[in-house]
This record gives C-alpha cells, structure tokens and sequence, in this order.
C-alpha cells in the first residue's frame, strides 16, 4: 500500500496528485522562494533554502540546501525533478499564497544520495505562519522526514525564522505543475 504525508492539508493534495498520475495541472506555472529555520521537535535548528517553479517549459528549476543542526545532516540538491501544486489563493492586496511540492535528488553527508521532497507554504506576509516541511527517501524508505514534527511554522507560536515567497507566474515561468516525485509516495 502506498503511504503519503497526512500533515495538514499537504495529505490531500498527495492523493490529488496520486490520483493525477503525474498528469500535468491546467494551470500555468508560477515559482516559490524561501529560506529560514525550523525548530524541531529535539529542540535543533534546522536550516534551509529552497526554490521551485516552471523556466522554459519544464517544472524542474529550483534548488535546495538543508542543514539539521541536531544530528549535522547537510543535503545539497543535484536535480529538481517536479515543481507541483498543494493549493492557491491570494491575500487581500491580490498577491499570490499557497503551498508547493518541489521534489528532487540530492547527495548527504549522512545517509548517501537520497530523493526528497519539500513541502512549502506561502500563508502571506509577514511570514510568521509559513511553512517548510521536508522528507527524504532511498530506495522507497524514508530516511529523514520532518513532518511528524509538532510545528513547521516559520515563526508565530513557532520558534522558526525566515520566509516562503509565491511568486506569481510571468513570461519566464513558462510551463505547467508536473513532473516526478517518488519521495512524495514511500512503501508503508
């Protein structure tokens, strides 16, 4: 049976997209940026900066960079592999909010070359109530996840810092939501 997150609503639009099959959304695709720290449930800092979004016709533009200061993980992107949507809105000045997957593999200090996935919310400014969630996966296992944590805001009742920025789509993010994602659905 394939398990997928249940966090918050980041558990309905991993069914959405299962039930999708990796089918490419209607809409036209947009970009996120961020960067900040959560805290985890072990009381450690974990540092990131993240992007994602759709350049040349292709949702596979991005980065990530994530350091657990609790048990010295340090994950470097080597590919974005899927930029896709959780959900969309917009704040009463008409800017854009909303949540993304951006997936992808990268390369560790600890665990050896993994696929991850991140789940990003932009809620609105200021950025207190952001949220950045991440999981990372070999060979269909989970082998790091931050999403059984208490709290993955970026401030607010969080300890966190930072910022998760929606960006609205524009002649350079050309392209459509889609791609793979294998460490957003794990054995469980």
């Amino acid at each position: 049976m394939r398990r997928i997150w249940t966090r918050y609503a980041f558990g309905v639009a991993a069914l959405a997209l299962a039930l999708a099959s990796g089918s490419a959304a209607a809409w036209q695709c947009d970009f996120l940026t961020g960067g900040g720290f959560i805290v985890r449930d072990t009381g450690a800092k974990g540092n990131f900066g993240v992007g994602g979004g759709c350049k040349d016709g292709s949702p596979t533009w991005g980065h990530l960079e994530y350091i657990d200061h609790g048990i010295g993980l340090n994950v470097h992107w080597t590919s974005i592999t899927a930029y896709t949507e959780i959900d969309s809105s917009t704040d009463a000045n008409g800017r854009p909010t909303g949540a993304r997957f951006i997936c992808g593999t990268a390369r560790t200090n600890l665990v050896g070359d993994v696929d991850w996935v991140v789940a990003a919310r932009d809620t609105g400014e200021p950025g207190v109530d952001d949220q950045f969630m991440i999981r990372l996966t070999q060979f269909g296992v989970i082998v790091y996840t931050t999403e059984f944590d208490l709290d993955h805001t970026l401030g607010g009742s969080g300890a966190g810092g930072g910022n998760i920025q929606l960006h609205k789509p524009n002649p350079s993010t050309t392209g459509f939501f889609g791609g793979s994602c294998p460490a957003l659905f794990v054995e469980g």
